[in-house]
Protein backbone atom coordinates (compact mmCIF):
# COMPACT_ATOMS: atom_id res chain seq x y z
CA UNK A 1 0.00 0.00 0.00
CA UNK A 2 1.09 3.59 -0.40
CA UNK A 3 2.14 5.49 2.66
CA UNK A 4 -0.84 7.48 3.96
CA UNK A 5 -0.15 11.09 4.79
CA UNK A 6 -1.73 12.04 8.09
CA UNK A 7 -3.92 15.13 8.03
CA UNK A 8 -2.00 18.18 9.13
CA UNK A 9 -3.57 20.99 11.08
CA UNK A 10 -2.51 24.30 9.58
CA UNK A 11 -0.81 26.64 12.00
CA UNK A 12 -3.27 29.52 11.91
CA UNK A 13 -2.46 33.17 12.37
CA UNK A 14 -3.94 33.13 15.85
CA UNK A 15 -1.14 30.81 16.93
CA UNK A 16 1.35 33.51 15.98
CA UNK A 17 -0.52 36.28 17.72
CA UNK A 18 1.78 38.29 19.92
CA UNK A 19 4.94 39.68 18.40
CA UNK A 20 7.05 38.92 21.46
CA UNK A 21 6.16 35.22 21.40
CA UNK A 22 6.73 34.43 17.74
CA UNK A 23 10.41 33.53 17.81
CA UNK A 24 10.01 31.27 20.84
CA UNK A 25 6.94 29.51 19.56
CA UNK A 26 8.25 29.06 16.04
CA UNK A 27 11.29 27.24 17.41
CA UNK A 28 8.99 24.84 19.22
CA UNK A 29 6.68 24.44 16.22
CA UNK A 30 9.64 23.45 14.05
CA UNK A 31 10.32 20.56 16.43
CA UNK A 32 6.73 19.47 17.04
CA UNK A 33 4.88 18.55 13.87
CA UNK A 34 1.39 18.82 15.36
CA UNK A 35 2.12 21.85 17.56
CA UNK A 36 -0.57 24.35 18.33
CA UNK A 37 -0.38 27.36 20.58
CA UNK A 38 2.30 27.24 23.23
CA UNK A 39 2.65 30.90 24.03
CA UNK A 40 6.09 31.29 25.49
CA UNK A 41 6.73 34.88 26.38
CA UNK A 42 9.24 36.27 28.83
CA UNK A 43 8.87 39.55 30.67
CA UNK A 44 12.51 40.28 29.90
CA UNK A 45 14.35 43.08 31.61
CA UNK A 46 17.85 41.71 31.19
CA UNK A 47 17.11 38.06 32.05
CA UNK A 48 17.50 35.01 29.81
CA UNK A 49 14.58 32.61 29.53
CA UNK A 50 14.85 29.77 32.02
CA UNK A 51 14.00 27.20 29.39
CA UNK A 52 14.18 27.13 25.62
CA UNK A 53 15.72 25.56 22.58
CA UNK A 54 19.33 25.38 21.46
CA UNK A 55 21.74 25.77 24.36
CA UNK A 56 18.94 25.33 26.88
CA UNK A 57 18.14 21.89 25.50
CA UNK A 58 21.79 20.85 25.69
CA UNK A 59 22.06 22.09 29.27
CA UNK A 60 18.99 20.10 30.31
CA UNK A 61 20.36 16.82 29.11
CA UNK A 62 23.96 17.38 30.22
CA UNK A 63 23.35 19.09 33.57
CA UNK A 64 23.11 22.75 34.53
CA UNK A 65 24.17 25.19 37.20
CA UNK A 66 21.70 27.43 38.99
CA UNK A 67 22.66 31.06 39.46
CA UNK A 68 22.47 32.41 43.01
CA UNK A 69 19.27 34.20 43.97
CA UNK A 70 19.51 37.98 44.14
CA UNK A 71 18.01 40.12 46.89
CA UNK A 72 14.46 41.24 46.19
CA UNK A 73 14.91 44.85 47.25
CA UNK A 74 17.02 47.52 45.63
CA UNK A 75 19.28 49.94 47.46
CA UNK A 76 17.34 53.20 47.98
CA UNK A 77 17.89 55.49 45.04
CA UNK A 78 19.62 52.84 42.96
CA UNK A 79 18.46 50.33 40.41
CA UNK A 80 18.55 46.60 40.99
CA UNK A 81 22.10 45.22 40.63
CA UNK A 82 20.64 41.78 39.91
CA UNK A 83 17.17 40.42 39.33
CA UNK A 84 15.75 37.15 40.58
CA UNK A 85 14.06 35.17 37.80
CA UNK A 86 10.64 33.89 38.89
CA UNK A 87 8.85 31.51 36.53
CA UNK A 88 5.09 31.93 36.16
CA UNK A 89 2.91 29.54 34.16
CA UNK A 90 -0.39 31.10 33.15
CA UNK A 91 -3.45 29.75 31.42
CA UNK A 92 -3.46 30.72 27.78
CA UNK A 93 -6.47 33.02 28.23
CA UNK A 94 -4.68 34.99 30.95
CA UNK A 95 -1.16 34.92 29.57
CA UNK A 96 -1.19 38.14 27.49
CA UNK A 97 -2.61 40.12 30.42
CA UNK A 98 -0.20 38.61 32.94
CA UNK A 99 2.71 39.40 30.65
CA UNK A 100 1.64 43.02 30.33
CA UNK A 101 1.05 43.26 34.07
CA UNK A 102 4.48 41.80 34.85
CA UNK A 103 6.17 44.32 32.59
CA UNK A 104 4.25 47.17 34.18
CA UNK A 105 5.05 45.95 37.67
CA UNK A 106 8.75 45.58 36.94
CA UNK A 107 8.89 49.10 35.50
CA UNK A 108 7.74 50.49 38.86
CA UNK A 109 10.80 51.71 40.82
CA UNK A 110 9.18 50.45 44.02
CA UNK A 111 8.78 46.91 42.69
CA UNK A 112 11.07 44.07 43.84
CA UNK A 113 14.20 43.09 41.95
CA UNK A 114 12.43 40.29 40.09
CA UNK A 115 12.06 39.20 36.49
CA UNK A 116 8.71 37.42 36.18
CA UNK A 117 9.10 34.97 33.30
CA UNK A 118 5.61 34.29 31.96
CA UNK A 119 4.74 31.21 29.89
CA UNK A 120 1.35 30.17 28.56
CA UNK A 121 0.47 26.58 29.44
CA UNK A 122 -2.54 24.46 28.57
CA UNK A 123 -4.04 22.59 31.56
CA UNK A 124 -2.65 19.18 30.61
CA UNK A 125 0.82 20.65 30.05
CA UNK A 126 0.69 22.25 33.48
CA UNK A 127 -0.49 18.99 35.01
CA UNK A 128 2.57 17.12 33.76
CA UNK A 129 5.08 19.93 34.29
CA UNK A 130 4.08 20.60 37.90
CA UNK A 131 5.41 17.22 39.01
CA UNK A 132 7.81 17.56 41.93
CA UNK A 133 10.79 16.23 39.96
CA UNK A 134 10.35 18.16 36.71
CA UNK A 135 13.41 20.35 36.00
CA UNK A 136 11.52 23.39 34.68
CA UNK A 137 8.83 23.40 37.31
CA UNK A 138 7.51 26.96 37.77
CA UNK A 139 7.40 29.06 40.92
CA UNK A 140 3.77 30.04 40.35
CA UNK A 141 0.83 28.78 38.33
CA UNK A 142 -2.21 30.73 37.19
CA UNK A 143 -4.97 28.27 36.20
CA UNK A 144 -8.30 29.46 34.84
CA UNK A 145 -10.55 27.12 36.81
CA UNK A 146 -10.42 25.49 40.26
CA UNK A 147 -11.32 22.24 38.54
CA UNK A 148 -7.81 22.07 37.04
CA UNK A 149 -6.25 22.60 40.46
CA UNK A 150 -8.24 19.62 41.71
CA UNK A 151 -7.10 17.48 38.79
CA UNK A 152 -3.46 18.49 39.16
CA UNK A 153 -3.56 17.75 42.87
CA UNK A 154 -4.91 14.29 42.09
CA UNK A 155 -2.67 13.39 39.13
CA UNK A 156 0.59 15.15 40.09
CA UNK A 157 0.18 14.84 43.87
CA UNK A 158 0.77 18.58 44.04
CA UNK A 159 -1.27 19.33 47.16
CA UNK A 160 -1.69 22.92 45.95
CA UNK A 161 -3.50 25.19 48.32
CA UNK A 162 -6.70 26.64 46.81
CA UNK A 163 -6.65 30.39 46.26
CA UNK A 164 -9.44 32.84 45.60
CA UNK A 165 -9.80 34.19 42.08
CA UNK A 166 -8.12 37.55 41.50
CA UNK A 167 -9.90 37.97 38.16
CA UNK A 168 -12.53 36.40 35.92
CA UNK A 169 -13.43 36.29 32.25
CA UNK A 170 -16.93 35.15 31.30
CA UNK A 171 -17.50 32.38 28.80
CA UNK A 172 -19.06 33.82 25.61
CA UNK A 173 -19.94 32.50 22.18
CA UNK A 174 -17.67 33.99 19.51
CA UNK A 175 -19.74 34.50 16.39
CA UNK A 176 -19.36 36.10 12.99
CA UNK A 177 -21.16 39.49 12.95
CA UNK A 178 -23.27 38.46 9.96
CA UNK A 179 -24.46 35.35 11.80
CA UNK A 180 -25.20 37.32 14.94
CA UNK A 181 -27.34 39.78 12.95
CA UNK A 182 -29.60 36.89 11.96
CA UNK A 183 -30.37 35.97 15.56
CA UNK A 184 -33.72 36.98 16.93
CA UNK A 185 -33.85 37.08 20.69
CA UNK A 186 -30.94 36.30 22.93
CA UNK A 187 -30.45 32.53 22.50
CA UNK A 188 -30.62 29.88 25.22
CA UNK A 189 -27.98 27.23 25.77
CA UNK A 190 -30.35 24.65 24.26
CA UNK A 191 -30.61 26.63 21.02
CA UNK A 192 -26.84 27.04 20.79
CA UNK A 193 -25.99 23.36 21.15
CA UNK A 194 -29.05 21.59 19.75
CA UNK A 195 -29.92 23.56 16.62
CA UNK A 196 -29.39 22.35 13.06
CA UNK A 197 -26.19 24.43 13.02
CA UNK A 198 -24.84 24.10 16.55
CA UNK A 199 -21.81 25.83 17.98
CA UNK A 200 -18.49 24.02 17.61
CA UNK A 201 -16.75 23.19 20.87
CA UNK A 202 -13.17 22.67 21.93
CA UNK A 203 -12.58 19.39 23.76
CA UNK A 204 -14.05 19.64 27.29
CA UNK A 205 -11.57 17.06 28.59
CA UNK A 206 -8.60 19.34 27.96
CA UNK A 207 -9.89 22.92 27.52
CA UNK A 208 -11.65 25.21 29.97
CA UNK A 209 -13.94 26.67 27.31
CA UNK A 210 -15.19 23.22 26.38
CA UNK A 211 -15.49 22.10 29.99
CA UNK A 212 -17.56 25.14 31.04
CA UNK A 213 -19.77 24.93 27.95
CA UNK A 214 -20.57 21.25 28.37
CA UNK A 215 -21.24 21.58 32.11
CA UNK A 216 -23.57 24.54 31.43
CA UNK A 217 -25.44 23.07 28.47
CA UNK A 218 -25.84 19.45 29.55
CA UNK A 219 -28.39 20.15 32.33
CA UNK A 220 -30.58 21.89 29.73
CA UNK A 221 -30.84 18.72 27.62
CA UNK A 222 -33.28 15.91 28.18
CA UNK A 223 -31.90 12.36 28.08
CA UNK A 224 -33.28 11.93 24.57
CA UNK A 225 -31.73 15.20 23.39
CA UNK A 226 -28.42 14.33 24.99
CA UNK A 227 -28.19 11.04 23.11
CA UNK A 228 -28.44 12.97 19.83
CA UNK A 229 -26.72 16.27 20.64
CA UNK A 230 -23.60 15.15 22.53
CA UNK A 231 -22.30 12.74 19.84
CA UNK A 232 -22.87 15.45 17.22
CA UNK A 233 -20.95 18.01 19.26
CA UNK A 234 -18.18 15.51 19.95
CA UNK A 235 -17.83 14.64 16.28
CA UNK A 236 -17.24 18.27 15.35
CA UNK A 237 -15.09 19.20 18.34
CA UNK A 238 -11.70 20.85 17.93
CA UNK A 239 -8.66 20.01 20.06
CA UNK A 240 -8.10 23.63 21.05
CA UNK A 241 -9.52 27.13 20.93
CA UNK A 242 -6.71 28.06 18.54
CA UNK A 243 -8.02 25.57 15.99
CA UNK A 244 -11.42 27.26 16.18
CA UNK A 245 -10.02 30.76 15.68
CA UNK A 246 -7.84 29.49 12.83
CA UNK A 247 -10.87 27.96 11.10
CA UNK A 248 -12.73 31.25 11.40
CA UNK A 249 -9.82 33.31 10.08
CA UNK A 250 -9.49 30.92 7.14
CA UNK A 251 -13.16 31.25 6.11
CA UNK A 252 -15.48 33.40 8.25
CA UNK A 253 -18.48 32.63 6.04
CA UNK A 254 -18.52 28.89 6.80
CA UNK A 255 -16.93 28.65 10.25
CA UNK A 256 -19.23 27.77 13.13
CA UNK A 257 -19.61 29.93 16.23
CA UNK A 258 -17.72 28.64 19.24
CA UNK A 259 -17.34 29.24 23.00
CA UNK A 260 -14.27 31.08 24.29
CA UNK A 261 -13.34 33.35 27.15
CA UNK A 262 -14.24 36.98 26.69
CA UNK A 263 -10.50 37.64 27.06
CA UNK A 264 -9.65 35.40 24.10
CA UNK A 265 -12.30 37.08 21.95
CA UNK A 266 -11.04 40.58 22.77
CA UNK A 267 -7.45 39.47 22.17
CA UNK A 268 -8.41 38.03 18.79
CA UNK A 269 -10.24 41.20 17.73
CA UNK A 270 -7.29 43.34 18.77
CA UNK A 271 -4.85 41.25 16.75
CA UNK A 272 -7.10 40.68 13.72
CA UNK A 273 -9.19 43.80 13.10
CA UNK A 274 -10.14 42.47 9.64
CA UNK A 275 -11.64 39.32 11.19
CA UNK A 276 -13.46 40.71 14.20
CA UNK A 277 -16.05 38.56 15.89
CA UNK A 278 -18.84 39.49 18.30
CA UNK A 279 -19.94 37.88 21.55
CA UNK A 280 -23.23 36.11 22.12
CA UNK A 281 -24.25 35.39 25.70
CA UNK A 282 -26.86 32.74 26.55
CA UNK A 283 -29.94 34.23 28.20
CA UNK A 284 -29.56 31.95 31.26
CA UNK A 285 -26.19 33.50 32.02
CA UNK A 286 -22.73 32.10 31.64
CA UNK A 287 -19.97 30.74 33.88
CA UNK A 288 -16.57 32.38 33.97
CA UNK A 289 -12.94 31.48 33.69
CA UNK A 290 -11.56 32.04 37.20
CA UNK A 291 -7.92 33.08 37.45
CA UNK A 292 -6.11 32.35 40.70
CA UNK A 293 -2.45 32.39 41.69
CA UNK A 294 -1.09 29.10 43.02
CA UNK A 295 2.26 29.44 44.77
CA UNK A 296 4.40 26.35 44.11
CA UNK A 297 7.81 27.95 44.82
CA UNK A 298 10.23 25.86 46.83
CA UNK A 299 12.79 28.66 47.34
CA UNK A 300 11.93 31.15 50.13
CA UNK A 301 13.01 34.19 48.11
CA UNK A 302 10.94 33.19 45.09
CA UNK A 303 8.08 32.34 47.43
CA UNK A 304 8.22 35.94 48.66
CA UNK A 305 8.31 37.22 45.07
CA UNK A 306 5.17 35.23 44.22
CA UNK A 307 3.35 36.67 47.22
CA UNK A 308 4.36 40.21 46.20
CA UNK A 309 2.92 39.51 42.78
CA UNK A 310 -0.28 38.23 44.42
CA UNK A 311 -0.69 41.55 46.22
CA UNK A 312 -0.09 43.51 43.02
CA UNK A 313 -2.73 41.47 41.17
CA UNK A 314 -5.38 42.95 43.46
CA UNK A 315 -4.48 46.62 42.90
CA UNK A 316 -6.44 49.20 40.85
CA UNK A 317 -3.51 49.48 38.45
CA UNK A 318 -3.65 45.74 37.79
CA UNK A 319 -7.42 45.94 37.30
CA UNK A 320 -6.96 48.50 34.52
CA UNK A 321 -4.39 46.32 32.77
CA UNK A 322 -6.64 43.27 33.04
CA UNK A 323 -9.55 45.23 31.55
CA UNK A 324 -7.50 46.01 28.45
CA UNK A 325 -7.30 42.28 27.83
CA UNK A 326 -10.94 41.45 28.57
CA UNK A 327 -10.34 40.19 32.10
CA UNK A 328 -12.42 41.43 35.02
CA UNK A 329 -10.70 42.06 38.35
CA UNK A 330 -12.50 40.62 41.37
CA UNK A 331 -11.00 43.32 43.63
CA UNK A 332 -11.65 46.50 41.65
CA UNK A 333 -14.79 46.78 39.46
CA UNK A 334 -13.97 47.99 35.95
CA UNK A 335 -16.48 48.57 33.15
CA UNK A 336 -15.81 46.23 30.25
CA UNK A 337 -16.59 47.29 26.66
CA UNK A 338 -18.66 44.83 24.65
CA UNK A 339 -17.73 44.34 20.97
CA UNK A 340 -20.11 46.30 18.73
CA UNK A 341 -22.84 44.04 17.38
CA UNK A 342 -22.73 41.62 20.29
CA UNK A 343 -25.93 39.91 21.41
CA UNK A 344 -26.98 39.88 25.04
CA UNK A 345 -25.60 41.49 28.14
CA UNK A 346 -22.94 39.41 29.87
CA UNK A 347 -24.40 37.94 33.06
CA UNK A 348 -21.92 35.84 35.00
CA UNK A 349 -23.52 32.91 36.75
CA UNK A 350 -22.09 30.31 39.13
CA UNK A 351 -19.27 28.08 37.96
CA UNK A 352 -19.99 24.35 37.75
CA UNK A 353 -18.80 22.30 40.69
CA UNK A 354 -16.50 19.29 40.45
CA UNK A 355 -19.38 16.79 40.48
CA UNK A 356 -21.14 18.52 37.57
CA UNK A 357 -17.94 18.72 35.52
CA UNK A 358 -17.15 15.05 36.12
CA UNK A 359 -20.65 13.98 35.11
CA UNK A 360 -20.50 16.11 31.96
CA UNK A 361 -17.09 14.88 30.85
CA UNK A 362 -18.15 11.28 31.48
CA UNK A 363 -21.10 11.78 29.14
CA UNK A 364 -18.78 13.31 26.56
CA UNK A 365 -16.27 10.50 26.91
CA UNK A 366 -18.98 7.91 26.28
CA UNK A 367 -19.88 9.68 23.03
CA UNK A 368 -16.31 9.75 21.69
CA UNK A 369 -13.99 7.09 20.39
CA UNK A 370 -11.78 5.74 23.17
CA UNK A 371 -8.14 4.81 22.74
CA UNK A 372 -6.39 1.49 23.09
CA UNK A 373 -2.74 2.45 23.69
CA UNK A 374 0.41 0.43 24.14
CA UNK A 375 2.94 2.81 25.72
CA UNK A 376 6.56 1.79 25.23
CA UNK A 377 9.43 3.43 27.17
CA UNK A 378 13.15 3.40 26.44
CA UNK A 379 15.14 2.17 29.46
CA UNK A 380 18.55 1.94 27.76
CA UNK A 381 21.59 2.92 29.79
CA UNK A 382 21.64 6.49 28.46
CA UNK A 383 18.41 7.16 30.34
CA UNK A 384 20.54 7.25 33.50
CA UNK A 385 22.44 10.33 32.31
CA UNK A 386 22.38 13.13 34.84
CA UNK A 387 20.10 16.12 34.46
CA UNK A 388 21.16 18.50 37.18
CA UNK A 389 20.40 16.64 40.41
CA UNK A 390 18.25 14.02 38.71
CA UNK A 391 18.31 11.77 35.64
CA UNK A 392 16.55 11.47 32.31
CA UNK A 393 14.66 8.39 33.43
CA UNK A 394 13.56 9.99 36.71
CA UNK A 395 12.12 12.98 34.85
CA UNK A 396 10.47 10.73 32.29
CA UNK A 397 9.14 8.33 34.92
CA UNK A 398 7.36 11.05 36.87
CA UNK A 399 6.03 12.85 33.79
CA UNK A 400 4.78 9.59 32.30
CA UNK A 401 3.13 8.57 35.56
CA UNK A 402 1.23 11.85 35.75
CA UNK A 403 0.21 11.68 32.09
CA UNK A 404 -0.98 8.09 32.30
CA UNK A 405 -2.90 8.83 35.50
CA UNK A 406 -4.69 11.69 33.76
CA UNK A 407 -5.96 9.59 30.83
CA UNK A 408 -9.72 8.91 30.79
CA UNK A 409 -10.57 5.85 32.86
CA UNK A 410 -12.25 4.24 29.86
CA UNK A 411 -8.90 4.14 28.01
CA UNK A 412 -7.30 0.76 27.40
CA UNK A 413 -3.60 0.96 28.23
CA UNK A 414 -0.57 -1.30 28.39
CA UNK A 415 3.07 -0.56 29.24
CA UNK A 416 6.32 -2.00 27.90
CA UNK A 417 9.98 -1.13 28.45
CA UNK A 418 12.85 -1.81 26.06
CA UNK A 419 16.63 -1.74 25.61
CA UNK A 420 18.58 -4.70 24.13
CA UNK A 421 17.61 -8.21 25.24
CA UNK A 422 15.45 -6.65 27.94
CA UNK A 423 13.00 -9.53 27.74
CA UNK A 424 15.66 -12.23 27.37
CA UNK A 425 18.17 -13.14 24.69
CA UNK A 426 16.93 -11.90 21.32
CA UNK A 427 13.93 -9.98 22.75
CA UNK A 428 14.47 -6.27 23.28
CA UNK A 429 11.17 -5.52 25.05
CA UNK A 430 9.46 -6.59 28.24
CA UNK A 431 5.82 -6.21 29.18
CA UNK A 432 5.21 -4.58 32.55
CA UNK A 433 1.45 -4.21 32.12
CA UNK A 434 -0.79 -5.84 29.48
CA UNK A 435 -3.31 -3.78 27.52
CA UNK A 436 -6.40 -3.41 29.68
CA UNK A 437 -9.08 -0.95 30.74
CA UNK A 438 -8.14 1.72 33.26
CA UNK A 439 -11.60 1.61 34.82
CA UNK A 440 -10.59 -1.82 36.12
CA UNK A 441 -9.03 -0.82 39.44
CA UNK A 442 -6.71 -3.81 39.55
CA UNK A 443 -5.35 -3.10 36.07
CA UNK A 444 -4.99 0.60 36.83
CA UNK A 445 -2.89 -0.35 39.86
CA UNK A 446 -0.67 -2.57 37.69
CA UNK A 447 -0.11 0.28 35.22
CA UNK A 448 0.62 2.76 38.01
CA UNK A 449 3.18 0.40 39.53
CA UNK A 450 4.79 -0.19 36.14
CA UNK A 451 5.08 3.55 35.52
CA UNK A 452 6.87 4.06 38.83
CA UNK A 453 9.36 1.28 38.11
CA UNK A 454 10.91 2.55 34.88
CA UNK A 455 14.15 3.51 36.64
CA UNK A 456 14.57 -0.02 38.01
CA UNK A 457 14.75 -1.39 34.46
CA UNK A 458 17.48 0.86 33.03
CA UNK A 459 20.47 -0.76 31.34
CA UNK A 460 21.77 -1.82 27.94
CA UNK A 461 21.63 -0.41 24.43
CA UNK A 462 18.67 0.80 22.37
CA UNK A 463 16.79 -1.99 20.64
CA UNK A 464 14.38 0.34 18.90
CA UNK A 465 13.25 -1.19 15.61
CA UNK A 466 12.61 -4.73 16.88
CA UNK A 467 10.55 -3.22 19.70
CA UNK A 468 8.45 -1.05 17.42
CA UNK A 469 7.69 -3.99 15.18
CA UNK A 470 6.78 -6.21 18.15
CA UNK A 471 4.55 -3.51 19.66
CA UNK A 472 2.77 -3.04 16.34
CA UNK A 473 2.12 -6.77 16.07
CA UNK A 474 0.83 -6.88 19.66
CA UNK A 475 -1.67 -4.08 19.06
CA UNK A 476 -2.75 -5.65 15.77
CA UNK A 477 -3.35 -8.97 17.51
CA UNK A 478 -5.49 -7.26 20.17
CA UNK A 479 -7.09 -4.77 17.75
CA UNK A 480 -10.25 -3.19 19.12
CA UNK A 481 -12.52 -2.05 16.27
CA UNK A 482 -14.43 0.27 18.60
CA UNK A 483 -11.34 2.29 19.55
CA UNK A 484 -8.45 4.20 18.09
CA UNK A 485 -5.57 1.76 18.34
CA UNK A 486 -2.12 3.23 18.92
CA UNK A 487 1.47 2.56 19.93
CA UNK A 488 3.31 5.40 21.71
CA UNK A 489 7.11 5.00 21.68
CA UNK A 490 9.35 7.22 23.83
CA UNK A 491 13.10 7.00 23.22
CA UNK A 492 16.25 9.02 23.88
CA UNK A 493 18.46 7.35 21.27
CA UNK A 494 18.90 5.62 17.94
CA UNK A 495 18.60 1.92 17.17
CA UNK A 496 21.73 0.13 18.43
CA UNK A 497 20.81 -3.52 18.12
CA UNK A 498 23.22 -5.05 15.55
CA UNK A 499 21.19 -8.25 15.42
CA UNK A 500 17.83 -6.55 15.01
CA UNK A 501 15.96 -5.50 11.89
CA UNK A 502 16.97 -2.38 9.98
CA UNK A 503 14.87 0.72 9.43
CA UNK A 504 14.10 -0.35 5.87
CA UNK A 505 13.04 -3.81 7.08
CA UNK A 506 10.82 -2.25 9.72
CA UNK A 507 9.14 0.00 7.18
CA UNK A 508 8.67 -2.91 4.79
CA UNK A 509 7.11 -4.98 7.57
CA UNK A 510 4.74 -2.16 8.47
CA UNK A 511 3.69 -1.69 4.85
CA UNK A 512 2.99 -5.40 4.43
CA UNK A 513 1.07 -5.67 7.72
CA UNK A 514 -0.93 -2.46 7.45
CA UNK A 515 -4.66 -2.80 6.92
CA UNK A 516 -6.46 0.49 6.04
CA UNK A 517 -9.64 -0.90 7.59
CA UNK A 518 -7.80 -1.49 10.87
CA UNK A 519 -5.42 1.47 11.19
CA UNK A 520 -2.82 1.49 13.96
CA UNK A 521 -1.10 4.77 14.78
CA UNK A 522 2.56 4.69 15.87
CA UNK A 523 3.34 7.94 17.70
CA UNK A 524 7.05 8.46 18.33
CA UNK A 525 8.55 10.78 20.95
CA UNK A 526 12.25 11.62 20.84
CA UNK A 527 13.80 13.09 23.99
CA UNK A 528 17.23 14.69 24.10
CA UNK A 529 19.70 15.44 21.29
CA UNK A 530 20.69 11.89 20.31
CA UNK A 531 17.55 10.62 18.57
CA UNK A 532 17.11 10.11 14.84
CA UNK A 533 14.18 12.45 14.07
CA UNK A 534 14.18 11.55 10.37
CA UNK A 535 13.75 7.83 11.03
CA UNK A 536 11.15 8.32 13.76
CA UNK A 537 9.20 10.74 11.59
CA UNK A 538 9.18 8.26 8.68
CA UNK A 539 7.83 5.52 10.93
CA UNK A 540 5.05 7.67 12.36
CA UNK A 541 3.98 9.35 9.15
CA UNK A 542 3.47 6.00 7.42
CA UNK A 543 1.29 4.81 10.30
CA UNK A 544 -1.32 7.53 10.65
CA UNK A 545 0.52 9.57 13.28
CA UNK A 546 3.48 11.89 13.81
CA UNK A 547 6.82 12.38 15.52
CA UNK A 548 7.24 14.67 18.52
CA UNK A 549 10.65 16.03 19.57
CA UNK A 550 11.53 17.04 23.12
CA UNK A 551 15.08 18.42 23.18
CA UNK A 552 14.47 20.56 26.28
CA UNK A 553 12.60 20.22 29.59
CA UNK A 554 9.94 22.72 28.59
CA UNK A 555 9.27 20.59 25.52
CA UNK A 556 8.87 17.41 27.57
CA UNK A 557 5.64 18.57 29.19
CA UNK A 558 4.32 19.92 25.90
CA UNK A 559 5.21 16.80 23.94
CA UNK A 560 3.67 14.30 26.36
CA UNK A 561 0.52 16.37 26.56
CA UNK A 562 0.23 16.62 22.77
CA UNK A 563 1.08 12.98 22.11
CA UNK A 564 -1.30 11.48 24.67
CA UNK A 565 -4.16 13.97 24.85
CA UNK A 566 -4.27 16.13 21.76
CA UNK A 567 -5.18 13.73 18.97
CA UNK A 568 -7.60 14.56 16.23
CA UNK A 569 -8.84 11.46 14.47
CA UNK A 570 -10.50 11.39 11.08
CA UNK A 571 -11.13 8.13 9.26
CA UNK A 572 -8.71 6.34 11.54
CA UNK A 573 -5.89 8.83 11.10
CA UNK A 574 -4.73 10.49 14.27
CA UNK A 575 -2.25 13.33 14.79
Amino acid sequence: MSNPTPPQRPVGPYEQSLIESRANRKALEARIAAARRNRVIAAVLGVVLLAGAGVGGFVWWKGREVAPVAALTATPGKSCPDRTPVSVWASEAAQPAVLALAKEYQADPDSPCVDYVVKGKAPIEAMIGLGQGQPDRPDAWIPDSPRWVERVNEAAKLNAKPAGAFAKSPLVIAMDPAQADKLGDQPKWLELVASDSPIRMSDPRSTTAGMLTLASALPELSNEQGRVVIPKLAKGAAPSVDDLFSAYNADPTTAAAFPVSEADLIDHNRLYPDHKMVSVTPSEGTPAFEFSLVNVATDPVRDQAVELLRAYLMTPKAAKIFAQYGIRSTAVPVTMPTPQGSVGEVKIGPSPDAETVTAATNVWQSATTDFSILSVFDVSGSMNEKVGDTTRVAITQEAAGIALAALPKTTKLGLWVFSIDKGGKGQDWRELAPIGRLDDDSHRAVVATAATNLAKNVGGGTGLYDTIWAAYQKVKKQYDPNRVNAVVILTDGRNEDPKGISLEQLKANLRAASDPTKPIAITTIGIGPDVDPKALSQISKMTYSDFYAAPSPADMTTVLARALFDHECKNGRCV
